[in-house]
């Protein structure tokens, strides 16, 4: 049972690397991707009140709040960088012309 488990690991282990050696090619073939922090921003908006509403249902069934925690960690983080970067919002949005079409 040891042995099998220890071989599924290794073969996650495998394939993680893998994937990882073609997104290092990839990400040098073609060069950095912008990072869209308004993206961040939407995401910390939305699971911040998310988690608030998880971790108050949790309290109310009297259940332990530690599922909507991380939720709420990870969506104030997100707030953060978005608001950090909010000078470069503009930059990475689509050019749409008159005729609504990017």
């Amino acid at each position: 049972m040891v042995a099998v488990i220890a071989l599924i690991i290794l073969a996650i282990a495998v394939v993680t690397g893998i994937l990882a050696a073609l997104m290092v090619r990839k990400r040098k073939k073609e060069g950095k991707p912008q990072v869209d922090y308004h993206t961040f921003f939407i995401l910390g908006i939305t699971w911040v009140p998310f988690s608030i509403v998880l971790m108050v249902v949790s309290f109310i069934l009297q259940i332990p709040f530690y599922i909507g925690f991380p939720l709420f960690a990870l969506g104030l983080i997100y707030l953060i960088i978005g608001m950090a970067n909010r000078d470069k919002w503009q930059q990475n949005k689509p050019k749409i012309n008159d005729n609504g079409e990017g």
